[in-house]
């Protein structure tokens, strides 16, 4: 999918300042390419809702659509040749980093992420 290919659509984003989302400042914004329309939701369920029943398309990562993709709900369509990527983090306060609980929480995120999302790889 080429960045000309959103002209037409109604683009659904989450309710975020644009200049933090990957599809307008990493995609669209470059080529010079604004989305007929811009429509909100909340929620990632709501968006696949939306875009299942026709009403426009979204951006999300792989591994947040590939449940509705692989029961055809929804068509998945990489963004550029080679897709959009991006590296995710887990802020937590200083005084909380030593916490064996955190650590805990952390390490399972991570452990759990790679096995069960699909995409999901480790920075290297």
């Amino acid at each position: 999918m080429v960045p000309e290919d959103l002209a037409k659509e109604t683009l659904i984003t989450y309710p975020v300042e644009r200049d933090r989302l990957d599809i307008f400042t990493r995609f669209l914004e470059p080529a010079d390419v604004e989305p007929a329309q811009v429509r909100t939701a909340e929620l990632s369920v709501m968006m696949m809702q939306l875009v299942a029943s026709g009403r426009g398309v979204c951006g999300m990562p792989h591994w947040a659509l590939h449940e509705y993709s692989s029961r055809g709900y929804v068509k998945a369509k990489r963004l550029g040749e080679k897709g959009l990527f991006a590296t995710l983090y887990a802020a937590v306060r200083t005084d909380m980093l030593d916490a064996p609980y955190m650590r805990d929480f952390l390490l399972t995120a991570k452990d759990t992420s790679f096995s069960t999302l699909d995409g999901v790889s480790a920075v290297r």
